[in-house]
């Protein structure tokens, strides 16, 4: 049996490449649903004006990206 008298010093912290991936590939999911939800916020009264306008008769042009951002928001 062999016994090391002397403790090994631990290692020090390296950040490295692949670390900084897992982070930010773990914050990805919440950015892109605060961005939907800022972007369906700011569109979704233009998006609801011209729904309104439709029903009532008079049809508007909006553009599809606005409509799909509000559709695809849960709040919205």
């Amino acid at each position: 049996m062999i016994v090391n008298a002397s403790p090994k010093r631990p290692e020090s912290f390296h950040v490295t490449s692949g670390m900084l991936a897992f982070t930010a590939l773990m914050f990805l999911p919440a950015v892109l649903a605060f961005a939907v939800l800022i972007s369906a916020w700011v569109v979704s009264d233009e998006v609801y004006a011209a729904e309104r306008a439709a029903a009532a008769g008079s049809p508007t042009e909006i553009a599809t990206w606005k409509t799909t951002v509000v559709g695809i928001c849960p709040i919205h």
